[in-house]
């Protein structure tokens, strides 16, 4: 953790240390001029002492302050790298990693290396604390002195060997802090099935999270009370060998004013060497959240996903084709046991058409809309956008030519990415069409509440999805929670407009009453296309356009 911080800001590191060294030293000259003083005290050695005092006090508030700035600052730019991986990251190594993980990095990770790094200042001022009084002990008797330090190598040795197991302790209960994370996200996201199965409710509460707590709370409980008994143990070592200096004939061989200074000074190391070791627990715990973290950024950069910002090919200007070529993707199906392959795949969007897609579940029509979007990959085959093959460097921008409602869509409370002022009227007109003005508000490019109904949440992400205006639109089951009402609306409607605007609309559904208003019906069976249907061509009915009323 001290080299990640060194690779972070060296400077401010070595500035650390120096204004630490000079408060050990001073906090050293202190113990020793009040060493003098109770000999023979003098107005010289008051004065030294009030000097002393203030450049202790001065270093300490100086270290703390740099050490401060350094840990908030690293904190910073770490959650902003971990997020700015997470949105960089192809979408299936998210799926890989996880939700619970991803928080856990997130959340508890940081915040443990937060605790930590605010511990810097003062086990900085510990550290030299301690090697300033043990540099006075070696000028008041080099002989005591290095009868000290052999006791202080043992003590070390043993100490590390006794902190091996609750290390290896909190390793472990981290790693089962990720399963307590994944079944918080079950009870928090299943509860109303929870609800509903009493038996399931206990069998859950059983096996999964009263299961991974109580493994938690006993491998923490270990690892604490193992901490602190090698704590201890340190300071019995270090309590015997004041003794030894006072009882065990040590004094017989130096002058009493060098025993009673050593006394002086162990006495004074008793708090610096207590805040040492009782915070080792925690830089213990913040380098396991190192590493989770430091794995976290290595699982996120197996491959770069392009910059969603660079400008756009040429040939995109303006979308004149979608085409997939012997495309396949392939992923392991976990209740039924077995491999699931979507294609080979062989499909061409051009602008203005409407196309259904449709087919039982577990036929693979949400995949083929991941791959079609590109939040998935090909394993074979390939996509050409205009003309121009998706790759990795391309990907990112290809991302950004899609709006999409998924069937599991998640809506924020802000309009992110849209000018306030210059949408708020449109966005009016929409809520209106949509029966959301009497459920909502838009204040300053924030909805006034998000509590809505599935179907209303739905009609809002719709109205996003209309607001981004992107040449290509997906919709994901978009009707199966809404009205009559409103699923004529969108079928009759809302899509057509869309169609009659030149956009490009995949939608997946089983809504066969409306087969007949798309340009095509791709069926998938089993990963395969089975069919694909042109309805007969019928007089569309007047559209209003969108917002109008």
């Amino acid at each position: 953790m001290f080299g990640y911080l060194w690779r972070t800001s060296w400077q401010t590191i070595v500035w650390v240390l120096i204004i630490g060294i000079t408060s050990g030293l001073g906090s050293a000259a202190l113990i020793a001029t009040i060493n003098q003083a109770l000999s023979v005290p003098s107005e010289a050695l008051l004065g030294q002492f009030v000097g002393l005092c203030a450049l202790v006090l001065l270093s300490e508030t100086l270290s703390f302050s740099l050490t401060s700035r350094l840990s908030e600052a690293t904190i910073y730019k770490l959650r902003i790298r971990i997020s700015q991986l997470i949105l960089g990251s192809p979408y299936p190594n998210l799926q890989k990693l996880g939700k619970a993980k991803l928080l856990a990095n997130l959340t508890t990770d940081i915040a443990t290396l937060s605790q930590a790094f605010m511990l810097l200042p003062e086990i900085c001022i510990h550290g030299a604390v301690v090697v300033g009084c043990l540099a006075y002990l070696a000028w008041l008797s080099w002989q005591m002195a290095l009868v000290l330090t052999g006791i202080i190598i043992v003590t070390v040795g043993t100490y590390r060997l006794l902190t091996q197991a609750p290390g290896r302790a909190f390793v472990k209960a981290r790693e089962e802090y990720d399963k307590l994370g994944q079944s918080f996200r079950h009870l928090t996201e299943g509860i109303k099935e929870l609800k509903l199965h009493a038996e399931r409710s206990r069998d859950f509460m059983t096996r999964s999270l009263a299961a991974s707590a109580e493994n938690h709370r006993r491998l923490t409980l270990f690892a604490n009370v193992t901490f602190m008994l090698a704590n201890k143990y340190t300071f019995l070592v270090y309590y015997l060998a004041i003794g030894l200096i006072l009882f065990g004939g040590l004094w017989h061989q130096a002058a009493p004013e060098v025993v009673s200074g050593y006394v002086l000074v162990l006495l004074f190391m008793t708090g610096h060497l207590a805040g040492l070791t009782h915070s080792l627990p925690a830089f213990v715990t913040a380098r396991i959240a190192l590493d989770k973290i430091t794995q976290l950024g290595e699982a996120l950069q197996t491959e770069p996903l392009g910059t969603p910002n660079a400008p756009l090919p040429k040939q995109w200007a303006t979308f004149q084709s979608l085409t997939l070529d012997e495309v396949t993707h392939s992923f392991h199906r976990e209740k039924e046991n077995r491999r699931f392959t979507l294609g080979p795949i062989n499909l061409e969007f051009r602008p203005g058409e409407l196309v259904f897609l449709v087919g039982g579940n577990g036929s693979g029509k949400t995949t083929l809309a991941m791959l079609l979007m590109g939040l998935y990959h090909p394993e074979l085959g390939e996509i050409r956008y205009n003309g121009v093959r998706i790759s990795a460097a391309n990907r990112a921008a290809y991302l950004q030519q899609f709006a999409v409602v998924f069937a599991d869509f998640y809506l924020f409370d802000e309009l992110f990415g849209f000018d306030a002022d210059k949408i708020t009227y449109k966005l009016m007109d929409y809520l209106e069409r949509l029966h959301l003005q009497h459920k909502l508000t838009l204040n300053n490019g924030r909805f006034s509440t998000t509590a809505l109904s599935q179907g209303q949440c739905k009609r809002l992400a719709l109205l996003v999805a209309y607001l981004e205006d992107r040449p290509f639109y997906i919709f994901d089951e978009w009707a199966a929670d809404q009205d009559p009402e409103f699923k004529e609306l969108f079928y009759t409607e809302l899509l057509p407009e869309l169609k009659a605007k030149g956009k490009t609309v995949l939608a997946i559904t089983h809504d066969d009453r409306y087969f007949h208003l798309a340009d095509r019906c791709i069926t998938l069976e089993e990963g395969q296309i089975k069919a694909i249907d042109y309805p007969p061509v019928t007089t569309p009915r007047p559209m209003v356009e969108f917002g109008e009323y």
